[in-house]
């Protein structure tokens, strides 16, 4: 009797250069053939295993690391080696991680904005363990946890390193019931706890004081929502708004677009993409204030916190400008693309505070913004998430 075994990946040998968005690092195969390795840092030999082939490029995962950075460290959370996805490059010592993400957002500007020597600086030391108020995790049969990396397993997790204190115990003990996911949010300042489990919170068993809502009594209309402080502001965030995931990382870009914003002459502030208006309430003022937001929990959320603003509930690219002063924009990982950039544009603000989480749509935009006469005049990197490559940067474009 014969048998059939499946055929291992074959494992290639490769010396990484450079780190690219995302995490991975560069290699190139004998053949020239460019290889993106997770888990590798620049200088290193490694042996890793294909995990993708492309037209041009291939995928592949360390299995081995030969020769060592001297940037590599143990990942300080436990879960790391157990396949957690949720903190990517705690392989990287933290200094290198704030180093590397000014690369990645000066190289980006360079290639794809057009940029000369584009001036990029470090924001403030940001705490590296405890800081997050918001996680999203997956239901597994003993527990919560995150998807492994670059996977879609569930990793459970008893403790996690980079959730705030009001949400460890919730992630250790906490009982989801029948859900399949649970975001968990608090307010850092107020001592709020949220959990939104999905599609239901039937048999859920949390603290008291955790207000718990599942996401099929907010489709029949049901609202829930905590309160946070930032800048000195008390803010409504709703279950489905977006809010920042670090309070310490809020207060980091609201200090950089006030800064930012200081700049401009007087006239009206546009706070477009604007969320719960976070920074048209921190950052407006005495201007008059128009948020622009897609989201109707955001936008019913900012109507609440500015309530003397002008708040609209629509696409950014669907705006009518009216006459601004200066804007600031925080859009999602895309970036502000043409027509966005052509839109606020049109508002003749001489000042645009661009908040961009991604280097690469960030340099696409600069790129746009250089072409409507705006000229960067520095970039901030707020290192909001230790122990990941997520790279969140503040820009300040004037015309």
């Amino acid at each position: 009797m014969t048998g059939s075994t499946s055929a291992r990946p074959p494992v290639v040998r490769l010396v990484a250069t450079a780190l690219v968005a995302g995490g991975a690092a560069v290699a190139r195969q004998s053949g020239g053939r460019v290889v993106l390795v997770e888990g590798a840092l620049p200088g290193e030999t490694v042996d890793a295993v294909v995990t993708s082939e492309h037209a041009s490029y291939a995928r592949a995962s360390v299995v081995e690391v030969l020769e060592a950075s001297p940037d590599r460290v143990s990942p300080p959370c436990p879960n790391v080696a157990r396949g957690c996805g949720g903190c990517g490059w705690q392989y990287l010592s933290v200094p290198a991680q704030r180093q590397a993400k000014l690369s990645l957002v000066a190289e980006a500007l360079v290639r794809l904005g057009g940029v000369e020597s584009p001036r990029v600086e470090p924001g403030p030391p940001l705490p590296t363990e405890g800081y997050r108020t918001t996680l999203r995790l997956a239901i597994g049969p003993d527990g919560a946890g995150f998807r492994r990396y670059h996977g879609h397993d569930i990793v459970e997790v008893g403790e996690c390193l980079v959730a705030h204190p009001l949400l460890a115990d919730l992630v250790a003990t906490g009982g989801f019931g029948f859900a399949r996911e649970v975001t968990l949010r608090c307010g850092a300042a107020t001592g709020d706890r949220l959990a939104l489990l999905a599609p239901s919170a039937a048999g859920a068993v949390l603290p008291p004081s955790v207000l718990v809502v599942g996401e099929d009594e907010l489709e029949a209309g049901h609202r829930a929502w905590i309160f946070e402080e930032i800048a000195g502001k008390r803010l409504r965030v709703s279950a489905r708004s977006f809010f920042q995931a670090s309070p310490r990382g809020a207060e980091a870009l609201v200090d950089v677009v006030k800064a930012a914003v200081a700049g401009a002459g007087p006239g009206a502030l546009v706070d477009a993409y604007g969320g719960v208006g976070l920074f048209g309430a921190t950052a407006g003022d005495d201007r008059a204030v128009t948020v622009l937001e897609r989201s109707p929990s955001s936008a019913a959320d900012a109507r609440v916190n500015l309530p003397s603003a002008k708040v609209l509930r629509l696409d950014v690219e669907r705006w009518r400008p009216s006459p601004a002063a200066v804007v600031v924009a925080d859009p999602p990982k895309a970036g502000l693309g043409r027509r966005g950039v052509a839109v606020l544009s049109a508002s003749g603000a001489g000042h645009l505070v661009l908040v961009s989480c991604d280097p690469a749509s960030l340099g696409r935009d600069a790129g746009l913004l250089r072409a409507q006469g705006f000229r960067l005049r520095s970039t901030t990197v707020v290192d909001m998430f230790p122990g990941t490559p997520h790279v969140e940067t503040v820009s300040a474009f004037v015309r």
